[in-house]
Order: structure tokens, then C-alpha cells, then sequence
């Protein structure tokens, strides 16, 4: 981030504070101006004004000292009038160009008001010139420019130094003789006033000229509408997009962030188009920034909208990597054909789009660059100020209130621009940027040729056509000459600002924006004795521009980048400086809400029986009235919206449905039905994509889920479905193409599939033989590629839980049963540890591994804590068993899983701690060790393990004899139980008036991390632990990932094969 602002800094740096320095070379265009120059036909175009120039070169580099100025003003002199006779200038207070004007001239001796006595006079002749540069005008009423009068000019901050050339410019209304007696004063000059000078061309005759239309058109009213409305809209779209947008601290932040970043893309633009000497001058600068908006804010919420998509719970630089690895791709495809399209449109349409096309590609990588390295430093930054959780408690507070809550349950009442504004209509978002940009540079293109005649063809309309006029894309035509002359009449005419065009429009017809110059050749005269050996190369005159600018503007550039670097490093530590410590997390009672609780409502007209979900938070249900429903979360909002399963598909299937999936997108899902079957829908795609897939046999699944693997090109999804007698299905989901096989002839016990760092995507089984088997996906099918004999007791007649823990230096993976876990090292799978214990009856058994640690002897991967939570088969009476070193320092009470020396402490070394508890209602374990629960409120509540918010208590007193009441509990390994009461009512009115009366809760899932989904009746309550709860000190390292989905099945399920 730091580095990204010192690159922008230093690019803006020209733009912002160089625009209008004279060592820019060129006059700041105006900002409501359209500006053209095109080659018209020399035979049978009629010109308005001509422009003839001769420019005077004396010594390289001195073309100011007195003697060249002197014979510069003999020969203006004689060029114009008689030598003994002077000029008279007016002056920029008098009375502009009257029309009866038929020329005028512009030169650098009008500084001395075109007298030889003043010039003679003057001691000093730079502070003349740099003194009276916006005093003086010439004949046109123009103010005399440095760029204008000189060529080949060498300045000191903004004070001109040296001029390596005089430039007298002579226009003239075509027809008027001025230009005729120029021309034959030209001729005899070397006889009478510069004997000795060289001319070329050698006779002074400089016929050879070209025709050009330039135009200087202000911005119309129409135009200036137009505009003002696409600035507009873009406003109200982004603050329609930011409202809606609430998982996020500061969304003014988000804005002052984008507009900075699309202020440096822009600055740092035109920087880089003046060193490559492109000319922005011709369309008005006003629209420039139309293009940064709609490519950077594309970008922008495309990045936000994949960050959004993950779970609040996941870790942000998790959620941040995994969503510019999801819109890598798409953006690096975007960018390219971004580029292709704008390279095309250059091509082929006129100078000034080409010259546009150049910014926005340049635009678009600058805006490329901050946005990886600016704007996602400072969104990892607004995510990390930001709690989700407290969020949606707040959320859960309001929607006490009916009015509030109404709204937001019952899907139907979302409209089409909602739909529009959260980005779940099929619209492509990498078309939407290419195609607003393809048709705003049309129309900017069409405004050079909208008032030519031509026919209204589609060529001519979109200005591929321009009326047959050839547009050259340099005016500059003339041969070079040999004396390396600084510039040339196209650059000197680009490089007058608009105050000098409308001098020169006045003169050819006052009122009119347009006009038709023939311009001739330059006569170039070279002084006696003039020497010329020190005229810069191309490449030399480009190091002196480095050195000059170094050695003048070094010092405010780097003041300016350490300036930006510390504002934002004391920024950044400001924002970041409430974030806790490593020491213990302070507590209030009064305020602190661990748990939260949103009731979603469904279409279900009885007791939802199945429900399943995943880690984004989506969820599929399905009831006794054989319904389903399929809700979606919104992470940009929070909100779920829910489809229904067409009535004509549910028809079709075999009920009951006894298995169910969601996929991660939440668009398909997949079920188990009666006779075999498995069905695939796709509910965005409509009642089209119902797909039915044999079920392997009638063993109970292991493996019952949708994933996507890798193939030759990209991923592949499919669903798969292994089953205990070893039999795996997979599904494509593109082709529905089915494929089979048996990955174990022995039963299989667990399985699990996990993403490995090296190995990529694999699936760990394990059979009744206690033997662990690992497949590899190679792109087409799943290969065997490492089989192990795992010593574990029970193994043959209990379901095994595989789980798999990633660390930095080491991959694990855990095998627990109701008697013992054992720990491997996923690479070799050897057995790195093993802990058997002791169980009195079947029931559900989880065992959890603490936050991992580094051994303080041996330097290998321990961890802090290992608990295990055990809960009978009633679903009643619940432990939890710690066990953890107690009898040594912090640093030292580690569990090392290696044990490469003989002092590190291992499981023998623990002390165990138990604690019991009542789990009675519907609950569901999340990966952090804690429950969540949600059961019928007890009368009695006794212990003092239950932390309750105390306003909250003192309403449950006054409520004791309030009948069905519930409550969602969390119960945690280190801070045992939290309550928080909720109401049969609780939600929308939707929810109210089509609830069921609850007779038992259930079934549970977990949803992500850090919430479980608890149908209640025909409802679903989402009950969050919006905080983690551990009072300790937290490790200093990074926690264990698990990246696998665990299969877990009861001994019920083995039963039955």
C-alpha cells in the first residue's frame, strides 16, 4: 500500500502542480472546449486564413542576446513596413481586432513594443520577458507566450533562461496582399537587410503550404446536459450500491478511498500521456474522468461483491485472497478485452478518439494497479475495524419492531431494481463496463462529424465514415529541416492556449468556432556567424529534461511521496490501534451480546423434517407438507431470500428425500429420494434443469455434496456421492454426464475431501480394515495413490470423523472415534500421536484441537489444548473434557504432536478437566469449540457458569410464568453457557401469522463458522456467536484452517446396512 502511494504521489505530481507551468511546453487546454485539426483538400478547399512564420536562429541556445534580437527586429521591420518606421502594438486594455482587420502578427519583439530604442535600452533582457509575459499582446490581442514566440527553450522553475529561436508568425485573411509583399520581401531579404544570413529555403521562397480545418467548439448546453446526467447517474449508482452494502465500518470511507484512487489513476494518466507526448487537447477534459468511474467503480464492486461472498467468519486476509483469486480471471479477461476493444477503436476512428482511446487504456492498468495494491489494503482495513456479528445483533433488536421486520422476511417483496442493485440479475458485469465505455467514445466520436453533410448511414452515424475527408493523425507534413529545428507550425498551433485560438478565430470570422487555415512552410534564417554544433540529439535533450527536472523538482516530489507514505502509515495505525491485544479481553456484562438470533421465513406449511447447508450460509429445507424451500444469504446485506421449488418438480420426485445438499453458489441442490434416485436442480435456471442420477446402492452416504474439480481447462462441477459400501457417483453438472466407481471392496467407515497445499484437491477414506486410503484427482478420474494401516482401536464398529488441519508448516489430518483420535501427518500419513480414552455409551463424540502453538524445545508444531465433547444419545446430558498442560509457563504449556526430543510435553503431561452440561433441545458443533443450541426455556437455572446480559435477566424474572418460552444457548470449552431468550413470535409479521406451534426443535446444521441454522417448526432460526468467547490470552499465531468437509454419521446409520 505504502509503495502504491508513493507511485501515485510521484505521477501526480506533474499533473496536478506542473499543468500550468510554461516548461510544459503546452497551453492548458480549457475544460468545456472540443478541439480538432484535420488535413483538408488543398485543390478544392477554400481557406479563410493563411499563416506564414519565419523563425530566426542565431548560436545554439542564444537567441536571446541583444544582437540576435536587433537583427530579428530588422528583419520583422522589413517584412512588414520600412525600416525606419515603427509598429504600433495595442495594447490587452485597448480595444480588441476590429473587423475591418485583415491581419496580424505575432512575435517576440512586441516584449519592447517593436522599438529598436527600447531594446537598445534594456539592460536586462530576460526580466523584461519574464515580467511582462502576461502583460504584453501582440497585434492579434493576444498575450505573448513564451511557447508561442520562442523554439527550443530552457527554463528555471517558471523563468525562461534561453530560446534557441525567434518566431515572428505573419496571418492574414486569404486575398489580403500583407501576405503577398511577405512573400517578396522574403525573396530580396539577403540582398538588403541579411546579406549574410542562410535561408531556407535558399531563395527565401516557402510556397509549399497544406490546408487544415482547426476547430475550437465550446461545449454545448445539450452537451453539458449530457454530461451533467452521466455523472449523475453514476452518483446515484453508487450510493444505491453503497446503501445496501452494510458489512462494512465506514462506507463513506469506501468513497473518499474509491474517488482517491480513481484521482490518482487519472492524474497519473495524463502524466504519463505528456511524457509520451500524446495530445489530450481535443476532446474536453471534463469527460476524461467518465471513463476512470465506470472502469474503476466495475472493479471496485466486483471486488467487494467477492469479499461479501464469503462468510463474515472466515479470517479477512482468507476472505480477501480468495476473492481476488476468484476475480483474477474475470479481471485480467476484462482488462484485455478492454484493451483490444480501445486498440480497435483507435484504429479506426478519428485522432482525438485515438488519443482517448490511449488514456483509458492507460486508465485502465493505472486503475488496475491501485486497486490491488490501495484499495485492498484499506478494505482489509475497513473489514477489520468492522464486526459483522454486532451487525446483525443490531439487526436482531430492530426486528422487535413490525413495521422493520415485515420487510424483510417475506421474499416476494423484492423488487426488480433490488435485484438490479445487489447484482443477482444475469447480466454479465464484465460486458456492462466494455459496452458503457464502447458508447460513450462513440459518441464522443460522432461530435467531430455530426455537422458535416453526409448520409445517414450506420457507417457515417457512428463516424467510421468521416464524409470521405482524409484525417492525418500529425499535421505535421513539411520537410525537416537540417538545422534541427525545435517545432514545427502543427506544434506551434497545438501549443497555443485558447485565449490565442479565439484571437485567430476573431480574425477570420468573428462569432464562428471553426476555420480553414492554409498554412505555409516555415522560411528558417540562420544568422551570420551562428554556430550551430551545439544542438541537442533527441536523447540528449531527453536527459537534460531529466536533469533540469530533477535537479527543480527532486525535493517538493519527495517531500510530497514521504509526506503521502507517513500520512497513511499514521492513518492505517490510528484505524487499526483499537483492535485487541495479545493480553486479555476485557468484558461487559452490559453490553457485550455474544449471541444473536434471525428468524427467517419460509413457505413450509408443516414442521420442516430435513435441512441442510453450507459455509456461505445458504441452505435448502424441506417439510412434512413435501416442500422445498431454497434461501440464499446476501453477504452485502445480510438478508436471505428464498425460492420455491416448483410444484411440478416436486411432483416428479420420489418421496421421501432423505438426504440433502446445497452447493456453494446456493443455485443448485441435490436430494436422496425414495427408489433409488438422485435428483439435481437448479433453481435459477428454472423447472428445465431437473436432472435425476441412479444412487450407487442402499448403504447411507458418506459423501453426499457438490464440488468442483480440476480439468484440462477449468474447473469441473459435478456432484458426488460415495457410500459406505465403498461405491462413488459423480455427476457432472455442465453435461450430466455420470460416472462410477468402487474405491473400496472393504466398508468404509469415514470419508473426507480436502484441498492440500502441494497435492491439491484429494479424498482420505478409511475402511473397516483401519486402513487409510488417499485418491488424487487427475483431471479425469480419482487415482489411489498411498494406502496406510492405521493401529486404532474400534475402528470396525465405529463411524470414524476425518478431519483435516492446516498450518503453515505442517498438514494434519484427524481420526476420532468414540474410543480414540489419532493424529497424521497428511503427507506420509503416519501416525504422529494417539489418544485413547474411555467412553460409557454411544452418543455423539467431537474432538477439537486447540490454537496450534511452536514446541518451546523442539521447535515442532504443537497446540495449546485438545477437548473433546461428548454428548449421549438422548441428546440430553453433555461433557466437555480439556486437556492442557497446567503446570508450567505460558510459553511452555504446549502439547508437542512430534516429539522430536525427549522434554517436550505430550499427552501423558495433561491434566484433564471436565465439564458437565444439559444440551437439551436442537444444537450443532462449530469449528471454534463452541455449541449452539436452541431449546425450551428452563423455569430454574442454576450454576454459576451462565453469563446473561443483566438487563436481559431482570426481564426473564418478570416473565418466569410466560409460557413457551425458548432460548438460543452457545456453549463454549473455556466460558460454559450463554442464553439469550427468544419468543415464538420473534420475526416478521410473514413469520407470525404462518407459525406452527413447537412442540421440539431440530434438525441443526452449522452455517459457516460461527452459525447454526435450527428449524422451528416451519421456520428456521439463525442463531450466530457474534463473537468468539475465549477470556484467555490469545496465541500469537495464526489459527488451524480446516478445509475438508467432515462426514459424520451415528451408529444408527450402521445399523442399517
Amino acid at each position: 500500500m505504502l509503495f502504491s502511494i508513493a507511485v501515485a504521489m510521484a505521477f501526480s505530481y506533474p499533473t496536478v502542480l506542473l499543468s500550468g507551468d510554461p516548461t510544459a511546453g503546452v497551453g492548458a487546454q480549457p475544460h468545456h472546449v472540443w478541439t480538432s485539426a484535420k488535413s483538408m483538400n488543398t485543390t478544392h478547399t477554400d481557406a479563410d486564413l493563411e499563416m506564414r512564420q519565419v523563425w530566426i536562429y542565431g548560436s545554439h541556445m542564444k537567441a536571446l542576446q541583444k544582437d540576435v534580437l536587433q537583427k530579428g527586429l530588422q528583419i520583422q521591420q522589413s517584412l512588414f513596413s520600412e525600416p525606419e518606421r515603427e509598429i504600433p502594438i495595442p495594447n490587452l486594455s485597448e480595444q480588441a481586432i476590429e473587423d475591418n482587420h485583415q491581419w496580424g502578427f505575432h512575435s517576440p519583439l512586441m516584449y519592447w513594443n517593436n522599438s529598436a530604442q527600447r531594446l537598445t535600452a534594456d539592460q536586462d533582457i530576460l526580466n523584461t520577458i519574464n515580467e511582462h509575459k502576461h502583460h504584453s499582446s501582440s497585434s492579434l490581442n493576444v498575450i505573448l507566450r513564451h511557447a508561442s514566440v520562442f523554439a527550443g527553450k530552457r527554463f528555471s522553475r517558471r523563468k525562461l533562461l534561453a530560446a534557441d529561436a525567434l518566431v515572428i508568425t505573419l496571418i492574414n485573411k486569404v486575398g489580403e496582399r500583407v501576405g503577398s509583399r511577405w512573400q517578396d520581401k522574403m525573396s530580396s531579404l539577403t540582398q538588403n537587410v541579411c546579406p549574410d544570413c542562410t535561408l531556407f529555403p535558399r531563395n527565401g521562397d516557402a510556397s509549399n503550404h497544406q490546408i487544415y480545418e482547426f476547430s475550437f467548439m465550446p461545449l454545448s448546453l445539450r452537451e453539458n446536459t449530457i454530461l451533467a446526467i452521466a455523472y449523475t447517474c453514476m452518483a446515484i449508482y453508487v450510493l444505491l450500491s453503497l446503501r445496501r452494502i452494510k458489512a462494512f465500518h465506514s462506507r463513506f470511507g469506501l468513497v473518499v478511498t474509491a474517488i482517491t484512487q480513481m484521482t490518482f489513476s487519472i492524474s497519473a494518466s495524463f502524466t504519463i500521456c505528456g511524457i509520451l507526448h500524446i495530445n489530450l487537447a481535443m476532446i474536453p477534459r471534463n469527460a476524461y474522468p467518465f471513463i476512470v468511474l465506470v472502469i474503476g467503480l466495475e472493479n471496485m464492486f466486483r471486488l467487494i461483491n467477492a469479499v461479501l461472498a464469503y462468510p463474515p467468519t472466515m479470517a479477512t486476509d482468507l476472505r480477501i485472497a480468495n476473492a481476488l483469486g476468484d476475480i483474477g480471471p474475470l479481471s485480467v479477461v476484462t482488462a484485455a478485452q478492454n484493451l483490444f476493444i480501445l486498440s480497435i477503436l483507435s484504429a479506426v476512428l478519428s485522432p482525438g478518439i485515438a488519443a482517448f482511446c490511449a488514456f483509458a487504456a492507460l486508465a485502465t492498468l493505472f486503475d488496475v494497479f491501485f486497486l490491488l495494491t490501495f484499495f485492498v489494503a484499506v478494505l482489509n482495513v475497513d473489514i477489520r475495524r468492522f464486526e459483522l456479528q454486532d451487525s446483525l445483533s443490531a439487526r436482531q433488536h430492530s426486528s422487535e419492531r413490525p413495521s422493520r421486520t415485515a420487510r424483510r422476511a417475506s421474499p416476494s417483496q423484492h423488487t426488480w431494481f433490488d435485484a438490479l442493485m445487489s447484482g443477482r440479475l444475469p447480466f454479465s458485469t464484465r460486458m456492462a463496463g466494455t459496452a458503457v465505455t464502447t458508447t460513450f467514445i462513440l459518441s464522443l466520436n460522432y461530435h467531430f462529424f455530426e455537422r458535416e453533410e453526409m448520409s445517414l448511414s450506420l457507417r457515417h452515424l457512428l463516424g467510421f465514415a468521416p464524409a470521405g475527408i482524409p484525417i492525418d493523425t500529425d499535421l505535421d507534413t513539411f520537410t525537416r529541416l537540417p538545422i534541427n529545428a525545435s517545432i514545427t507550425p502543427s506544434e506551434w498551433m497545438r501549443m497555443q492556449d485558447f485565449d490565442a485560438a479565439k484571437g485567430v478565430m476573431k480574425l477570420a470570422n468573428a462569432g464562428n468556432h471553426t476555420f480553414i487555415m492554409k498554412i505555409f512552410a516555415p522560411t528558417v534564417i540562420v544568422l551570420a556567424g551562428a554556430d550551430r554544433t551545439g544542438s541537442l540529439d533527441e536523447r540528449e535533450a531527453w536527459s537534460l529534461a531529466v536533469r533540469a527536472f530533477t535537479i527543480h523538482h527532486f525535493y517538493p516530489v519527495a517531500i510530497a511521496v514521504i509526506f503521502g507514505v507517513a500520512f497513511v502509515s499514521v492513518l492505517m495505525n490510528f484505524l487499526l490501534y483499537s483492535e485487541p491485544d495479545d493480553g486479555a479481553i476485557e468484558t461487559d456484562d452490559d453490553s457485550d451480546q455474544h449471541i444473536s438470533v434471525v428468524s427467517i421465513g419460509l413457505p413450509h406449511k408443516l414442521d420442516i423434517v430435513r435441512l441442510n447447508g453450507n459455509e456461505n450460509g445458504h441452505f435448502v429445507s424441506v417439510a412434512l407438507d413435501r416442500t422445498i424451500a431454497i434461501s440464499t444469504l446476501d453477504h452485502s446485506t445480510g438478508l436471505y431470500s428464498t425460492a420455491n421449488v416448483p410444484t411440478g418438480i416436486l411432483g416428479d420426485l420420489s418421496w421421501p428425500i432423505r438426504d440433502l445438499s446445497i452447493d456453494d453458489s446456493g443455485k443448485w441442490i441435490a436430494g436422496h429420494c425414495a427408489g433409488g434416485k438422485v435428483f439435481l436442480y437448479n433453481h435459477v435456471t428454472g423447472s428445465e434443469d431437473l436432472h435425476f442420477a441412479p444412487y450407487p446402492d442402499q448403504s447411507p452416504a458418506l459423501v453426499f455434496d457438490f464440488t468442483y474439480l480440476p480439468g484440462n481447462l477449468e474447473k469441473r462441477a459435478c456432484f458426488m456421492t460415495l457410500t459406505a459400501a465403498g461405491r462413488l457417483t459423480m455427476s457432472s453438472l455442465d453435461d450430466h454426464i455420470l460416472t462410477g466407481v468402487d474405491v473400496s471392496v472393504v466398508p468404509l467407515v469415514g470419508a473426507a475431501i480436502a484441498d492440500f497445499t502441494l497435492r491439491g484437491r484429494e479424498m482420505i477414506v478409511i475402511n473397516e480394515d483401519a486402513s487409510v486410503l488417499s485418491f488424487v484427482w487427475n483431471k479425469a478420474s480419482w487415482v489411489c495413490q498411498a494406502q496406510k494401516q492405521i493401529d486404532m482401536p474400534r475402528v470396525t464398529s465405529e463411524i470414524v470423523a476425518i478431519e483435516v488441519y492446516m498450518h503453515r508448516e505442517k498438514e494434519i489430518v484427524s481420526l476420532s472415534t468414540l474410543a480414540g483420535i489419532a493424529l497424521l501427518d497428511a503427507t506420509t500419513f503416519d501416525v504422529i500421536t494417539k489418544v485413547d480414552y474411555f467412553v460409557a455409551q454411544p452418543g455423539y463424540d467431537r474432538v477439537m484441537m486447540g490454537p496450534p502453538r511452536k514446541c518451546a524445545v523442539c521447535g515442532g508444531l504443537a497446540v495449546q489444548s485438545l477437548t473433546r465433547l461428548s454428548i449421549g444419545e438422548d441428546g440430553r446430558e453433555g461433557s466437555i473434557n480439556k486437556w492442557e498442560i497446567t503446570d508450567v509457563a505460558d510459553d511452555e504449556a504446549n502439547i508437542c504432536l512430534e516429539r522430536n526430543a525427549i522434554n517436550c510435553k505430550s499427552f501423558k503431561d495433561t491434566r484433564s478437566r471436565v465439564k458437565e452440561f444439559r444440551a437439551a433441545g436442537a444444537w450443532a458443533v462449530l469449528n471454534d469449540q463452541v455449541l449452539l443450541g436452541l431449546r425450551r426455556k428452563e423455569t430454574i437455572r442454576k450454576g454459576a457458569e451462565v453469563v446473561r446480559d443483566r438487563r436481559q435477566a431482570r426481564q426473564q424474572l418478570r416473565s418466569l410464568a410466560a409460557p413457551e418460552q425458548w432460548e438460543a444457548y452457545k456453549i463454549s470449552v473455556d466460558n460454559g453457557l450463554e442464553c439469550i431468550d427468544i419468543g415464538v413470535s420473534t420475526g416478521s409479521s410473514f413469520i407470525s401469522q404462518s407459525a406452527l406451534y413447537v412442540e421440539s426443535a431440530g434438525p441443526a446444521i452449522t452455517l459457516g463458522e460461527q452459525a447454526v441454522a435450527v428449524a422451528f417448526g416451519n421456520v428456521v432460526q439463525i442463531v450466530h456467536a457474534t463473537r468468539r468467547t475465549t477470556v484467555g490470552r490469545r496465541s500469537r499465531l495464526p489459527s488451524l484452517d480446516r478445509n475438508a468437509s467432515m462426514t459424520r454419521k451415528t451408529a444408527s446409520l450402521r445399523k442399517q446396512k
